[in-house]
């Protein structure tokens, strides 16, 4: 049971939390020795017994305590397993990532022989197991490991707390750290940084080893204050894109992060506020991106149209409100009723006109040059394949130029080619040829079309249907009933908020379940009183909250097996609850 960590935010992997001391450390953060008591290893002991006896004099309740532990060597399996040792603080447990089976409870678990991991798949593996069998409301603590230039990569990949270990020892050995990399001192003729100690650096003719050291301490302390910040923003992934450059071991442990999708995705929010910039490569793996598609791929459901229409991407997001949709809109007039429009775009591939809105198809950029590489070209036609696979359109015309028109006619694709463009041909080759495509073509009722397809987005498929049973009408963002009761709103950041009336409809689902205690909540519902959560549940989710005393929506603040797991923080932020 944790006792001392709790977890406050959220942004993918990486979190920020609060870990109890005398002080309170906001993680992620930098350890330093003085807030922690550590009986230290077992091989310094005559015996287990000595050592536990030894570690009942060590116990302070306002530092992180650290029992005895077997240290051995990265690949070596510990001999001895250490009993459990009661304390009324804060407490430390050293485990071997390699070698662990389901510890027992501590506020924090440190990674043991951390500082031998330099290899990509070790450093990932190591970190993934300790994470999958160690209580998702407690800390991880990999020491001796962290520099300037790896501190995000080590957050992005769950890491909590780290130490300045590795740079102050590098500073005695003459290696001078900075966020984008460590040199030999001797081997700069300038000094990058500014900094006071490198100033007075500067005036001696020989570097000080101290001072090397101090300032590579305060290089790690101005980064995580930096990575705490891209946390709080929601940009930290971003930002990883970007420093692990520094290294071709660091990018490659990025990438093969990227292919443990199960791992990313159940820990990643559904949404967040700020742009998801989608500037590198690694930019299409995102947990984001592959979430998107399969969604659409695996949960929407093309209307019944006749005629599909292929439109570009624009620059401003929602594409609704741009110049050149604008200008589309415009051309296809009262046409527009009769045909689906689905927009190609990297890095999402394939966005139909409903989920404009739906994270993160309303809140991404991409540098913008008409060139598509052969990466993108492919992750589009496959995505692209497969959802002609699932509809039924009988025409396609497509409004596209470029690259992007290339790629798609010569993978085959039967469609009018209109020759994409804004000007005032190109708009009425656009009008001529759909008019022409959909003139047998029946109506849409867009509006429902789009409230089923967010629907289904988040609450699965058939949900939409649930939703939108017998008499429905929806009055701008509001799904209401026949009684004019809100069933739901369509919210500006692209999810969807239930009501009471609308949360009854799709309980039958057993979609987003949250099942609590015998109690009727007064506030948020937190952890400890969740007895059972849908897996599915992500942070940012519209949830139903149900139990024998209460009947609530809310949203959720965490993934649904952390809510069953956790024992410290909130679940889900309350919107409504009744009495049952």
């Amino acid at each position: 049971m944790t006792r001392y960590f709790e977890v406050i935010g959220r942004d993918g992997p990486a979190r920020r939390g609060r870990l109890l001391l005398e002080r309170t450390i906001n993680t992620p953060a930098l350890i330093s020795n003085d807030r922690i008591v550590s009986a230290g290893s077992l091989w310094s002991f005559g015996s287990v017994e000595e050592a536990l006896e030894a570690a009942d004099g060590t116990i302070d309740k306002d530092k992180l305590f650290i029992p005895p532990h077997v240290s051995v060597p990265l690949h070596v399996e510990p001999p001895v397993d250490l009993p459990q040792i009661e304390t009324n603080g804060p407490c430390g447990l050293v485990v071997h990532p390699f070698f662990l089976d389901e510890p027992y409870p501590a506020d924090v678990y440190i990674m043991g022989a951390a500082g031998s991991l330099r290899n990509p798949r070790e450093l990932l593996k190591a970190v993934l197991e300790v994470k999958e069998k160690t209580p998702p409301d407690s800390a991880l603590y990999a020491p001796a490991l962290a520099t300037p230039a790896n501190l995000a990569l080590l957050v992005y990949l769950g890491v909590d707390l780290v130490d300045s270990t590795r740079v102050v020892v590098d500073g005695y050995l003459r290696r001078y750290h900075t966020h984008d990399g460590s040199w030999n001192i001797e081997d700069l003729r300038e000094l990058p940084c500014r900094c006071q100690y490198c100033r007075a650096m500067e005036k001696e003719d020989r570097p000080d080893l101290q001072m090397i050291s101090d300032h590579n301490h305060l290089k790690l302390e101005e980064e995580i204050r930096l990575v705490r910040e891209m946390i709080r923003r929601g940009c930290l992934r971003e930002y990883v894109e970007r420093v692990v450059r520094v290294t071709p071991e660091e990018t490659a442990t990025l990438r093969l992060l990227d292919q443990e999708g199960r791992y990313l995705e159940r820990r990643t929010p559904i949404f967040r506020k700020s742009v998801m910039y989608s500037n590198t490569a690694e930019s299409l793996h995102r947990v984001e991106v592959t979430r998107y598609a399969k969604r659409v791929l695996d949960r929407y459901r093309a209307p019944e149209s006749e005629v599909l229409l292929l439109l570009p991407c624009s620059a401003r997001k929602p594409y609704s409100k741009s110049r050149s949709h604008r200008l589309f809109a415009g051309a296809l007039g009262s046409w527009r009723k009769r045909i689906h429009e689905v927009i190609l775009t990297s890095p999402l591939a394939v966005v139909p006109r409903e989920l404009e809105e739906v994270y993160p198809a309303a809140h991404y950029d991409v540098p913008v040059t008409g060139r598509w590489d052969l990466e993108e070209r492919d992750w589009l036609l496959r995505c692209l394949d497969a959802y002609l696979e699932r509809s039924s359109y009988k025409k396609i015309i497509a409004h596209i130029d470029g690259e992007l028109r290339e790629a798609v006619e010569e993978h085959g694709i039967d469609a009018v080619y209109t020759g994409g463009g804004t000007n005032g041909e190109a708009l009425s080759r656009l009008t001529k040829a759909v008019k022409k495509a959909a003139i047998d073509a029946s109506v849409l009722d867009h509006k429902k079309l789009r409230v089923r397809a967010v629907t289904d987005y988040f609450f699965g498929s058939q949900s939409g249907d649930l939703l939108l049973a017998g008499e429905v009408r929806i009055k701008g963002r509001e799904v209401q009933n026949g009684d004019k009761k809100t069933l739901a709103t369509l919210t500006p950041n692209g999810t969807i908020a239930l009501t009471i009336e609308g949360a009854r409809r799709l309980e039958p689902m057993g979609a987003h379940i949250v099942e609590i205690g015998e109690f009727l909540p007064r506030g948020d519902v937190l952890s400890p009183g969740v007895v059972d959560a849908d897996e599915e549940i992500r942070p940012g989710d519209d949830v139903i909250v149900r139990g024998e005393k209460a009947f609530g929506v809310g949203r959720a603040r965490m993934s649904g097996w952390e809510m069953v797991r956790s024992t410290r923080g909130v679940a889900v932020e309350l919107r409504k609850v009744e009495k049952v």
